[in-house]
């Protein structure tokens, strides 16, 4: 459907990073440690001398007191910056499956809902209060950076209410005519009530999308079982080598 390296830019378009410099071929990208993804070097081109580019990234980072950290997918150039990574002690972080699929196709196995979806082009306080309790890592000074990586991409945010807060919510970063389907997310006390897939079809019935991706963590068995159940398939993988 989308091969790796279209799949690498998507995502880098889909999170963007507050900083990022160019290095003979490497994007390094730094937002003040907040996220792995975008603080971390998306390797798309191989550049002349490795170990010289590897020096100049670690020294970057250190100056900027983020932990070395790269994107590993099957695009990564040179093809074994992978062993390289590992013969200085980087350890692998977070496997994680690239999936995707036809929107239209994905819209005809969700099921209907009767839960009120509700649409913005912006998180409110309570879609972020919703996140940050599930997936936020760190505090305030931390979400608010988090929260500056959404603004920056163009996306579409799904909340289930509940009063004034809400059960569930989601994110769907547009890039060019694709969907990334990101912070998809369910208070614990409203699992297991087909909230997510009431989330996931309100955001794509809102999108004029032709392609729809998500990543997936290998381990989450959860997940991988839904998006199966909705057709996606997997397109690409990543992890990623960080400085230990």
């Amino acid at each position: 459907m989308i091969a790796a390296a279209r799949i690498d830019s998507l995502m880098n378009q889909a999170w963007p990073a507050a900083d990022s410099t160019e290095l003979d071929g490497w994007l390094v990208r730094r937002n003040a440690g907040v996220t792995l993804r975008a603080n971390s070097v998306l390797p798309a081109n191989a550049p002349f001398d490795v170990q010289k580019a590897l020096d100049y990234v670690e020294s970057l980072y250190l100056a900027h007191d983020i932990t070395p950290s790269f994107q590993i997918s099957p695009a990564v150039q040179p093809s074994d910056l992978d062993a390289h990574l590992e013969a200085r002690g980087y350890t692998v972080r977070n496997p994680t499956l690239v999936q995707c699929a036809a929107l239209s196709d994905v819209l005809a196995k969700l099921p209907a809902t009767a839960d009120e979806v509700n649409i913005s082009t912006a998180p409110s306080a309570a879609w972020m209060d919703c996140w940050w309790s599930v997936d936020g890592r760190g505090g305030a000074a931390n979400r608010d950076t988090a929260e500056q990586i959404l603004a920056r991409g163009k996306a579409l945010y799904a909340s289930i209410p509940d009063g004034p807060q809400v059960k569930a919510i989601g994110r769907l970063a547009l890039v060019d005519d694709t969907a990334g389907l990101y912070c998809l997310a369910v208070d614990e006390r409203f699992r297991r009530q087909g909230l997510a897939s009431a989330v996931i079809r309100g955001l794509l019935q809102a999108a004029t999308a032709k392609w729809v991706w998500l990543s997936v963590l290998e381990d989450n068995a959860p997940a991988r079982t839904l998006y199966d159940n909705l057709g996606f398939r997997t397109v690409s993988r990543y992890h990623y080598r960080v400085k230990a």
